[in-house]
């Protein structure tokens, strides 16, 4: 243990950090959660859909015909994710991003135990305009902590090729007129043959879907989707 660490657990012990859900003190350093928010998170039920959602109903039938070949996410955009994504995206909020990261990779490290790695990830991109604005590409910060946490090679190989108005309250054929020719190959080099792709929401799955189908045309066969959340469809909002 390096002094830093040992820094870092002397300050929790003495001024311990206030949990970001419910601001009961935290006693392990290392979470942004107590103990009792943790173990209320939620989540969906992988052991009855083999770690892909795709096999979900509630899940398969808000997206229609995808794409990609295997869904990972958090939760649905429910409490408190829906929070911290907002926090995270719009106030830029460093506490709520490490959290999403932290549990990004807790779940993928779960995942890892039960199926084969994709051969690199990569993320989706956000126009360079808004990118600026923001700060960061929340997209880009998760595919680099599931890098990390997998030990993964990570592909800067997407692009916009054109700014797009923003996906949020658009219907599923606006989303997909706003999304045509909007991204593009930034390399020459040959892609792998199974890619995940990062994303933070996944709502009607036309994002994902314009990237795939770009991607496959550059010779990727298989295509794991990883995001935060699942925007669940009217009919399962209250699930």
């Amino acid at each position: 243990m390096n002094l830093i660490e040992l820094c870092r657990r002397a300050w929790q012990q003495l001024l311990p950090s206030p949990c970001l859900w419910c601001s009961l003190p935290v006693r392990q350093h290392h979470f942004m959660l107590c103990e009792a928010c943790r173990s209320a998170l939620p989540d969906f039920p992988y052991a009855l859909c083999h770690f892909n959602l795709l096999f979900l109903p509630a899940v398969s039938a808000g997206l229609g015909q995808t794409d990609f070949q295997h869904l990972l996410s958090l939760s649905w955009y429910q409490q408190p994710y829906q929070y911290w994504i907002s926090r995270w995206k719009f106030q830029q909020d460093p506490f709520a991003g490490l959290l999403l990261q932290q549990e990004f990779s807790a779940l993928l490290q779960r995942y890892q135990q039960q199926h084969p790695l994709p051969d690199a990830i990569t993320y989706v991109p956000m126009a360079t305009s808004r990118e600026r604005q923001r700060g960061f590409n929340q997209a880009r910060l998760l595919a680099e902590s599931a890098a990390r946490t997998l030990q993964l090679p990570l592909l800067h190989c997407l692009e916009r090729s054109r700014f797009t108005r923003p996906q949020l309250g658009l219907t599923r054929q606006q989303r997909l007129l706003n999304l045509q020719q909007a991204f593009r190959v930034t390399t020459a080099a040959p892609l792998p043959k199974h890619l995940a792709l990062v994303d933070d929401v996944v709502t009607t799955g036309s994002t994902a879907n314009q990237l795939c189908r770009l991607l496959k045309r550059h010779g990727v066969q298989q295509i794991s989707l990883w995001t935060l959340a699942v925007t669940p469809t009217e009919h399962h909002s209250s699930v």
